[in-house]
């Protein structure tokens, strides 16, 4: 499934950034009180919809690759790229209901009830700027952090159909049900941003909020027309990274008052 292709894609790409992590030069003394590094991370989300886009869909879940450049006081400049997946598309139904029996029930072409499952999939595209604030005693790249971005939002509904036996759901035909919608999008994150002497232990915990300004695009087969109306679409998400520093190296102690 294209979904699980992406996942796949994400974890390949990690494992080999991971090796080369292992071989890559320190570019800084260790000593030195703060470190500026390239840090590749790899994020995990749930979200629970606002606005426009929980009516359309239920709480969905982002996964996706990212890369910091934290510089030596702290700021961070971040691109950040996560796939939207969720299994609670709202109306579909609905969306179907001219292609269905009475019963609520889609023939395919073998003459059989058809097996069809609408998934919420999508992904963001985000560049983002913010800062570490060192306010524990845990080391000077450590601390509370924020970061604000602007990007690029698309989401759809998928019609998984197996053994593809609904003409209607194939290929480009399905496009006239899938609801495909995209916008620029803003995003804001407060939170834990964790280095350490390892590079393999290094953490961000922290909350995300994303308002999103979208259109749907295409021509909607179920109600006849387009739907050109503007929409607010907003997330409200937990987020956790693993992070792994590619250049630099943080500090190799902790340090208490």
């Amino acid at each position: 499934m294209p979904q699980k292709k992406h996942v796949s894609s994400v974890i390949i790409a990690l494992f080999f950034l991971v090796n080369f992590s292992f071989t890559a030069k320190a570019q800084v003394n260790v000593k030195d009180t703060t470190v500026s590094a390239f840090i590749l991370y790899v994020s995990y989300a749930y979200q629970i919809p606002g606005g426009d886009m929980s009516e359309d869909f239920g709480h969905n879940s982002t996964i996706g690759p990212g890369l910091h450049y934290k510089t030596i006081r702290n700021w961070l400049w971040t691109a950040e790229m996560n796939f939207i997946f969720g299994s609670d598309a709202k109306h579909s139904s609905q969306i179907i209901s001219g292609i269905s029996t009475p019963d609520g029930h889609v023939i395919g072409t073998d003459g059989m009830y058809a097996n069809i499952r609408p998934m919420e999939r999508g992904f963001t595209i985000f560049a983002k700027g913010g800062k570490v604030f060192p306010v524990f005693n845990i080391n000077p790249n450590s601390g509370l952090f924020v970061n604000i971005g602007l990007g690029y939002i698309q989401h759809k509904i998928r019609w998984d159909v197996e053994n593809n036996n609904v003409k209607p759901l194939f290929e480009d035909y399905k496009k006239g049900y899938d609801r495909f919608t995209e916008g620029f999008a803003l995003t804001q994150e407060f939170g834990l941003f964790l280095m350490s002497d390892s590079r393999l232990w290094n953490f961000k915990v922290n909350g995300e909020i994303t308002e999103s300004f979208t259109k749907t695009k295409r021509y909607n087969f179920d109600t006849m027309s387009g739907n050109p109306k503007s929409r607010i679409d907003l997330f409200f998400g937990l987020k956790v990274s693993w992070m792994i520093p590619l250049h630099g190296r943080a500090p190799r102690a902790m340090y208490f008052n």
